[in-house]
């Protein structure tokens, strides 16, 4: 791939996207602290918060995205989603809990605007069959990685000897470079991602009655938004609410599909579902994981002491890592007609996250000392963790734009982003079996914590077992009766 010959208005969406990642995971770091250390919560409340921002936040970019397209434009979204997002950092840096409430609101609205159209205007950077996609594509993936890398090596650190304010004002700085960034760099983009054709914005009159209606819904969503964090068990209800609403959109388009389509539309939407389980697991991350390595992880590690927000580091550390070796991989089996296909790559994905739940738990039953074990345990476990991760998150993106017909590929992305949000939800209900009573002893703890661990290994073992069993079938249904090389 020569990197000189991509185009211009990639680097600028690669390092908007890599100070927006920054921000973000600047706040993931330390929310799930911040709520049971500060704000004095309970285990199981916090959790039941947290998979309400997060299930929401991965909902809006269905709404976001369909008013890019018809009315905004991708840059547009952008910059209002940027602006939006800066504004909801700055009100979690604030002391008193309901405008940090209130942040979080500002940030799952503004996500729906921002998270879908930078993709967007990066597929419009290149024209049909342009050879360069896949690079451009890869490039941008790696910005992605490397803003999520950095904030668990440095906001423990600003949190501990500046307080909480600091590490939330740290993610408004990260997003305003972003926003920055993109603002001095559109010409770049020579248009890509402007006003649709069709939008009505081009006249003056009704830009005006649109952005009043925009203003007037941003405000009503983030209303609904605190309202779902002062009751998050009604989370489940606008979850389920735009589950069935999806599902019958995308069932009546499915039906005027041509069979062959149809088949691969339906193994698409199998794929999609079976993805739910796997990240519902893989978000433990943000919640039971980081309170285990708050508690029960030695602090000492290869020489260093390091705390829990560290522990963010190895997945994104390890994305970077084995993504090129991936990538040949695949690249290699391809050329001797031994790829596997997306069923069982899914597959094999969900076994590895059992693999990373089963070495966590069994150690700290096993190897545990006096409440604590070895940070090498997490390490491990990310390790495998993120091997299943490349095996099923590119792969699954891959699979949608391969699967589902030219005119509906925005919405079966959607329906992606969809599913992640009620994996959040799920993840939070999960994340609840891991939940330690106030003043628990450390070694009780721990053993908590490693049942709990073993819980979820037996949980991704199961579904990994039921994908197994489907790829044959959902194979013919991708391939049709006639032989075909497998799905990259």
């Amino acid at each position: 791939m020569a990197i000189e010959k991509q185009p211009r208005g990639l680097y600028l969406l690669f390092f908007t996207e890599l100070w927006e990642r920054f921000g973000f995971y600047t706040l993931q770091t330390i929310i799930i602290l911040y709520m049971t250390k500060a704000l004095l919560m309970t285990d199981d409340k916090a959790y039941l918060l947290y998979g309400t921002f997060s299930s929401m936040l991965y909902l809006t970019p269905v709404l976001g995205g369909y008013l890019a397209d018809r009315y905004l434009g991708y840059q547009r979204a952008i910059i209002l989603g940027g602006v939006l997002l800066t504004l909801g950092y700055l009100l979690t840096a604030l002391p008193e809990p309901h405008f940090f409430f209130l942040g979080l609101s500002v940030i799952i609205v503004a996500n729906g605007f921002f998270k879908p159209n930078v993709s967007c205007i990066v597929g419009d950077l290149y024209r049909a069959n342009d050879p360069r996609r896949d690079g451009g594509f890869t490039l941008f993936y790696m910005g992605i990685n490397l803003g999520s890398l950095i904030p668990p090596l440095i906001t423990g650190a600003i949190v501990f000897h500046i307080g909480w304010h600091a590490g939330f004002l740290l993610a408004a700085v990260g997003m305003l470079i972003g926003l920055i960034i993109f603002l001095l760099g559109r010409k770049r983009l020579r248009g890509s991602g402007g006003l649709p054709l069709l939008s009505p914005l081009h006249d003056r009159g009704d830009a005006v009655t649109f952005y009043s209606l925009l203003g007037v819904g941003i405000v009503a969503a983030i209303g609904l938004m605190l309202f779902l964090f002062r009751f998050p068990a009604e989370t489940d209800f606008v979850l389920g609410f735009a589950a069935v609403l999806t599902l019958a959109v995308v069932l009546y388009f499915l039906l005027k599909e041509k069979r062959s389509q149809r088949n691969k539309m339906i193994a698409c939407l199998i794929l999609i579902l079976i993805s739910i389980g796997f990240w519902a697991l893989y978000n433990q991350t943000y919640t039971s994981l980081m309170l285990y390595a708050d508690r029960n992880m030695t602090k000492q590690f290869l020489g260093f002491t390091i705390d829990a927000e560290f522990t963010q580091f190895f997945n994104p550390f390890f994305i970077i890592l084995l993504s090129p070796v991936l990538s040949r991989l695949w690249i290699s089996l391809d050329r001797r007609s031994a790829n596997p296909s997306t069923p069982f790559k899914f597959s094999y994905g969900i076994l590895f996250m059992a693999l990373g739940f089963f070495v966590l738990g069994l150690g700290g039953r096993y190897f545990g000392h006096a409440g604590e074990t070895s940070p090498w345990w997490l390490v491990l476990s990310y390790f495998l963790q993120t091997i299943g991760e490349l095996l099923l998150s590119p792969i699954g993106l891959a699979m949608i734009t391969t699967l589902a017909p030219k005119h509906l590929v925005g919405m079966m992305m959607g329906v992606w982003f969809l599913t992640q949000s009620a994996a959040f939800a799920i993840g939070g209900g999960l994340a609840t079996l891991a939940s330690v009573p106030p003043q628990t002893a450390p070694a009780a703890a721990l053993g908590i914590y490693s049942h709990a661990f073993i819980v979820y290994g037996a949980i991704s073992l199961s579904l990994a077992i039921v994908s197994f069993f489907l790829a044959p079938y959902l194979k013919r249904l991708i391939h049709g009766p006639e032989k075909m090389r497998p799905l990259k």
